[in-house]
């Protein structure tokens, strides 16, 4: 079961930085995902592989830091985290999360 994200500003700071570790392959994993599972939600599996296609080409070659702030505002849009609050969910479906202790 998940819950709705309700921590303070430290906790949205220390989750940034966290993601700041994070290496490429993985931030373009939870965007793409992210993005498969949005239009998945409203149309055929294939419509969903191709919008995470096309978003992996405009994403690949963006520099970590920018990468790592768009899975941050994922985190902030999609608001869920793990019963206790201690993985961040980066896709709708929490397969990337973003874990503090």
């Amino acid at each position: 079961m998940a819950w709705e994200v309700s921590i303070t500003a430290e906790g949205w700071s220390e989750i940034r930085e966290k993601l700041d570790d994070w290496n490429r392959e993985n931030l373009i994993a939870a965007i793409t995902d992210d993005k498969f599972e949005a239009v998945y939600e409203k149309g055929e599996i294939e419509h969903a592989k191709r919008a995470a296609d096309a978003e992996r080409s405009r994403i690949e070659e963006l520099p970590n830091d920018v990468l790592a702030d768009r899975a941050f505002e994922l985190i902030e849009q999609n608001n869920t985290c793990d019963n206790g609050g201690f993985g961040y969910w980066i896709d709708r479906e929490g397969f990337h999360k973003v874990w503090l202790e």
